[in-house]
């Protein structure tokens, strides 16, 4: 029987595809395919502050950043019968990332009206990333959304906006994120919560922040609260119960038409620590309220 040999060069040609096959391990070569890029759709962008929202999720998971994605070109032509009309291109089209912002910001205020504008925008979608993180929802983003149940807020989001969720009357529970400073003037008017807990990093709540939840029964205030303005709870008429977990005393901004919790009918009881019981039964506008302190265990 004859026996096979290898040659010279066989035996080169094996050898190189065994170094080839170590260094692709060791090295962790992969020929995986590259990641899907997953769109952000329904958001409108601005930097690190969302300014608007087109969507219609019941349940509306923030995104905690994102990046720009392929663009595409809108061409046309349009005529504005005065600022306002311009305004809103501006809003539509400049606002998302799009080249051009400040020229077109400008001319808004040179041009005569009726304006004849002719256009070639490069408008970028959004993607999911890391180059911009939110911080900032921008006064009324959502506002007047009937969709929305449920808001699950990102990680680093500090400030909500003035009427940023207002009229949002279907929704009824929201997460926090950890790093939330500042709820502006009347952002949740009108919306449909039952049980409300504020994260402790809160430490003003400004004027009317959760006028008329008329389904609201609790809320817990946290125990970095030091500033309280007027109106926050104003005719939320379902209010039956209130903890106050604060290390400070709250003060309180009032007028002698809205306090903190005027108008609401079906409040009983108000928990504070006993540290802090003299303080809200002398203090006025807490004072008001005297009769429905109860101590907090």
């Amino acid at each position: 029987m004859k026996t096979k040999t290898i040659s010279w060069g066989q035996l080169f040609i094996l050898f190189g595809a065994v170094c080839l096959f170590l260094f692709a391990f060791t090295q962790r070569v992969s020929f995986e395919r590259k990641p899907e890029i997953k769109p952000v759709e329904g958001f409108v962008f601005s930097s690190s502050t969302i300014v608007g929202y087109t969507g219609t999720d019941e349940v509306l998971d923030i995104p905690n950043g994102y990046s720009y994605g392929p663009t595409t070109n809108y061409s046309g032509s349009i005529t504005f019968n005065n600022r306002s009309e311009a305004f809103n291109f501006l809003q539509e089209h400049y606002t998302t990332g799009a080249a051009g912002y400040y020229d077109f910001y400008n001319q808004i205020y040179q041009q005569t009206y009726p304006w004849q504008y002719t256009y070639s925008i490069d408008k970028p979608s959004f993607i999911e990333g890391d180059d911009f993180l939110i911080t900032e929802i921008a006064s009324s983003a959502f506002e007047d959304n009937e969709h929305i149940k449920k808001v699950i807020l990102p990680d680093k989001l500090e400030s909500i906006g003035n009427f940023a969720f207002q009229d949002c009357y279907n929704l009824k529970e929201i997460e926090f994120g950890d790093s939330l400073t500042f709820i502006g003037d009347s952002a949740f008017w009108n919306c449909g919560f039952e049980k409300l807990t504020l994260p402790d990093t809160i430490e003003t709540i400004y004027p009317y922040a959760f006028f008329r939840n008329k389904n609201l029964v609790e809320v817990t205030l946290p125990k970095n609260l030091k500033n309280i303005t007027l109106g926050t709870f104003n005719a939320c008429e379902k209010l039956e119960k209130v903890i106050i977990l604060s290390e400070y005393d709250i003060e309180a901004w009032h007028t002698s038409a809205y306090q903190t919790f005027s108008n609401c009918t079906s409040l009983k009881s108000i928990y504070v620590k006993q540290s802090k019981l003299e303080y809200y039964k002398n203090t006025h506008p807490w004072s008001l309220y005297a009769t429905k302190y109860k101590i907090l265990n």
